[in-house]
């Protein structure tokens, strides 16, 4: 699966223009990181953005079957609090498409996801697949 290169104003995981880093999780560097999927959801405010991130990563660790190719995600808030962006690594697109498993989300149908997915206040806009930045992939080949 060819990806497309990140956004400009992409950085890396840890920098986005115009957004703070919230939460992040995971991190493994053991993995390679085959592919970045970033998860935009507009909210209503600053409370409800963070109150999404933090209903996501209850239902993260309350997760029975985490995806082995699910690598790290970092949670970034825009300035004005009105939209989340994940930063998500995966080991490859295709373990990613393989996670969503035709539900429109990552996880397990458990009552945690479901509150994620039906958050009063956020509602999921996209998710997009790219190629690491070139950065990461020469850190990861020497």
């Amino acid at each position: 699966m060819t990806l497309p290169e990140l956004p400009a104003f992409v950085h890396n995981r840890n920098e986005i223009d115009g957004y703070q880093v919230y939460r992040v999780s995971g991190g493994r560097s053991d993995r390679a990181v085959g592919c970045v999927v970033l998860v935009t959801v507009e909210t209503d405010d600053e409370a409800t953005a963070r109150a999404w991130v933090d209903s996501v990563f209850v239902a993260l660790a309350s997760e029975p079957k985490p995806h082995p190719g699910g690598i790290s995600a970092a949670f970034h808030i825009r300035a004005d609090g009105k939209q989340v962006i994940n930063y998500a690594e995966w080991a490859s697109a295709e373990d990613h498409v393989e996670a969503l498993g035709g539900t429109g989300g990552v996880g397990s149908q458990t009552a945690d996801w479901r509150r994620v997915q039906n958050f009063p206040g956020a509602r999921g806009v996209g998710v997009e697949r790219y190629q690491p930045p070139l950065a990461q992939v020469h850190a990861e080949v020497e």
